[in-house]
C-alpha cells in the first residue's frame, strides 16, 4: 500500500509521476522518459490525477481498492467498475477505515482537468473580454460541482480494510 502526502512529498509533477508508475519502471528496467516513449504509461491518466490531486482538501484522500473489494461493498458487477475513489476517513482502528462521502476518482479527475483547463484560458485571454467572464462563470461552476460532488456517494459509509488498501493519497 502506497501511502503519501503528495502535495509535500512530490515537488513536482515528474517525481510524481515516476511514483505513481514505479512498479512499472521497475518491472520493465526503464526511466519515466523511455516508458513514455514506448507508450508504456497512461500519461494522460496520471495527468489528470495529478490534477486532481491539486484540487483536494486537507481532509480529503484518494483510495484505490481492488475490484473485488468494490464488487463486494457496492454489489457493482459492472465490467469495469470504478476502483478509485475520493472521500474522507471518518474514523479509524487498527485494521481498518470508515471511508465517508465518497465519489469515483475518475469523474473528479474529469472535473478537474476541466477546472485546470479553464484556468489555463483565463491566463491567456485578455482581462477585459467576455470571454474572460464566460471563462470564470464556468470556472466557478466547476469548483462548485467539484465541492459538491455532484454524483451520489458511490461508497457510502464503508469500513474498509487497511491490507486490502492498494493506495492511499492525501
Amino acid at each position: 500500500m502506497i501511502v503519501v502526502d503528495a502535495s509535500r512529498t512530490y515537488a513536482d509533477y515528474d517525481s510524481f509521476a515516476r511514483r505513481w508508475h514505479s512498479e512499472t519502471l521497475d518491472a520493465r528496467g526503464v526511466s519515466l522518459e523511455a516508458a513514455r516513449e514506448r507508450g508504456l504509461i497512461n500519461e494522460q491518466d496520471t495527468h489528470r490525477l495529478w490534477q486532481l490531486l491539486g484540487l483536494l482538501n486537507e481532509d480529503d484522500v484518494f483510495i484505490q481498492l481492488p475490484e473485488w473489494l468494490v464488487d463486494e461493498k457496492t454489489g457493482d458487477v459492472r465490467e469495469n467498475p470504478a476502483t478509485t475513489f475520493v472521500g474522507y476517513i471518518s474514523r479509524e482502528t487498527e485494521d481498518a477505515i470508515l471511508f465517508k462521502d465518497s465519489a469515483p476518482g475518475r469523474r473528479l479527475m474529469q472535473v478537474a482537468h476541466k477546472i485546470h483547463s479553464l484556468e489555463h484560458g483565463i491566463e491567456t485571454t485578455a482581462v477585459d473580454s467576455d470571454r474572460r467572464k464566460r471563462l470564470n462563470d464556468k470556472l466557478q461552476e466547476e469548483h462548485q460541482r467539484f465541492e459538491m460532488r455532484d454524483d451520489a456517494p458511490y461508497l457510502s459509509d464503508e469500513w474498509l480494510p487497511k491490507s486490502q488498501l492498494i493506495t492511499i493519497i492525501r
